[in-house]
């Protein structure tokens, strides 16, 4: 059992008053002016979520509206009042429940202060990002014919070209039974179900480079779980969307910071379309009741039928992230990302021989050192790794290489967060970015804004170091950090940036001995904080099945022990030879 350090260790910890315990973070959903029977899984089902959400219905917001691009001012203003109630309410991330809401995405970003994600497809950029240039990604949507003729919106918010090769865009409006979306009926998922997944297979078959699939659509996420399971590709939707921004807001029980954050009691708000509103505002609602009657009886029917298509299965193996490490020995931190006791599931870590911290900073490697790290990739991959990192923020120059290799995502960096990060935001509000040293992430500009598309000169992005915070030079000593003594002076030198620089509405740590300080950065800041860890489980999430949700019981559960390792493990005795450290 890993035990979780104390705020500012010793004598700084015992001396500070105790600080009230921050609410547990909750989702907010702006819901169209539209009554239907969600199913679990679907974005207005509130048991879809592992944490607290909140709807807000907009009167008078139809999806021809949200189809065509544009709303009347007094639906804006709606619209307006929606995210604000949202914000009063103490949401810490907000979204939509049409993916065509994207097309008021950056009026959102305007009103809210809070991340906002109005689509799924925000999730674009930093899945394209992991694949190689010529893997597919198949996306997903309730009917194609809508989706194309918002290329515009598309490319201006989430940074997607509808007509680039690599996506290939399906529309599930042939499948039998998924007409019920279009009719705003309740979907008949046992029949569903299956024509997703011969869809999805079909398209494959004339698609074979297909690496990844995305579900635009809020109600696709059923299926995700049933598509992991029958093609083994990673499967992304609206709700691992939210699950990543919020992931940023919550505490991780793992390490770090402890006991700052009231636990959510597991206990969703009921909601009924309208519910929020003012008598004036409920007069305004277009849409009226018309299934509450059939709810019950409706959804255990469903739940029993495909219970029994699921004993039918043969159960496969937990994900697992693959971790490529420096060949640079030192005793990681819990929530280092060489601790594997900083992940809820299976890591296997592999060294490179030869591949040391300054290569990785000049961006180049020998021939030899450029041998054994596509070697070590094949190697993780091949021992069923379905995700790929590195343990240094500068392998991010070595991305184009690892995606040639690997099938899997490769994401060597916690900076491949920044686009998602970013759109969450309006223009003029600022994310701050954490890195060991300043100095040594400037000179990594052309690769960062070739592979992340993140421009360091970006007024929008600020970066600073933590090279002159008491403690922290053991990182660059390569000695044991005293966490509980750096921690105060991260918090500090923070809280002293965010005065002087009131517009910054996120923190991004770079260096991936940063996250055991996320905690006391959310607890202190109330800002989200994202690192290499939020950045793993936003990939490992696609992987995963959920359990709340869609075809269940596919997967073996992970046992929760992590296996032991010592550097230098899992080389040939040649190899190990050829090791500096």
């Amino acid at each position: 059992m890993l035990r979780k350090g104390g705020l500012g260790g010793g004598q700084v910890a015992a001396a500070a008053p105790a600080k009230k315990k921050a609410k547990h973070p909750a989702l907010g959903v702006v819901r169209l002016d539209y009554e239907y029977p969600p199913a679990p899984g679907d974005s207005d089902h509130p048991g879809s979520f592992g944490y607290e959400v909140y709807y807000r219905c907009c009167p008078g917001l139809t999806f021809e509206m949200c189809q065509e691009g544009h709303f009347p001012e007094d639906v804006e203003r709606r619209f307006a009042d929606a995210i604000k109630h949202l914000e009063a309410r103490g949401c810490s991330a907000i979204t939509g429940d049409c993916g065509f809401m994207m097309a008021f995405h950056v009026i959102a970003r305007k009103i809210a202060a809070k991340p906002i994600f109005m689509s799924s497809m925000v999730q674009c950029p930093i899945i394209a990002a992991s694949l190689e240039p010529k893997d597919q990604i198949l996306l997903l949507t309730a009917n194609d014919h809508h989706l194309k003729p918002q290329k515009t919106v598309l490319l201006s918010t989430c940074g997607f070209d509808v007509d680039e090769d690599r996506f290939i865009i399906k529309g599930c409006q042939m499948v039998p039974g998924f007409e019920a979306v279009a009719l705003g009926g309740k979907v008949p998922l046992e029949k569903v179900q299956p024509g997703i997944v011969q869809l999805v297979k079909d398209t494959m078959k004339q698609h074979p480079r297909i690496s990844a699939i995305l579900l635009e659509c809020t109600e696709l996420p059923p299926y995700a779980d049933a598509l992991r399971y029958h093609t083994g590709l990673p499967v992304w939707d609206a709700v691992t969307a939210a699950d990543f921004y919020i992931s940023a807001h919550q505490d991780n029980p793992r390490f770090g910071h402890n006991d700052w954050q009231e636990a959510w009691d597991g206990t969703h708000e009921e909601y009924e379309l309208g519910l929020n509103l003012t008598k004036d505002e409920l007069s305004l609602v277009v849409s009226k009741h018309k299934w509450k009657e059939e709810k019950k009886s409706r959804a255990l029917h469903k739940k029993k039928k495909l219970d029994k298509v699921q004993k039918k299965v043969r159960k496969q193996q937990s994900p697992m992230l693959g971790i490529l490490r420096l060949d640079y020995n030192y005793p990681p931190a819990a929530g280092d990302i060489d601790h594997p006791g900083s992940y809820d599931y299976d890591v296997l870590f592999r060294v490179v021989p030869g591949f040391t911290f300054e290569m990785a900073q000049a961006g180049k490697l020998s021939p030899e050192v450029e041998k054994e790290f596509r070697l070590a990739v094949k190697w993780l991959e091949d021992k069923g790794c379905c995700g790929i990192t590195g343990d240094c923020g500068f392998m991010m120059a070595f991305q184009p290489l690892a995606r040639e290799v690997a099938r899997v995502p490769c994401f060597m960096s916690s900076m491949m967060q920044c686009p998602m990060i970013s759109v969450a935001f309006d223009k003029y509000d600022k994310v701050l970015i954490l890195t060991a040293n300043d100095d040594t992430l400037k000179p990594q500009k052309e690769t960062l804004l070739s592979q992340c598309g993140f421009d360091v000169d970006d007024a929008r992005f600020m970066i600073r170091g933590c090279q002159d915070v008491p403690g922290f030079d053991a990182v660059a000593k390569g000695e044991k950090v005293d966490t509980e003594y750096v921690q105060p002076g991260i918090v500090y030198m923070v809280k002293e940036i965010l005065k002087k620089n009131a517009s910054i509405r996120a923190i991004l740590l770079e260096c991936t001995e940063l996250p055991p300080y996320a905690d006391a950065l959310r607890h202190e800041t109330r800002l989200p904080v994202f690192d290499a860890i939020t950045n793993a489980d936003f990939f490992l999430s696609a992987r995963q099945d959920n359990p709340r949700f869609g075809f269940n019981q596919w997967q073996l559960d992970w046992d929760g022990e992590q296996e032991d390792y010592e550097f230098g493990q899992h080389l040939t005795a040649e190899q190990a030879a050829r090791l500096i450290n």
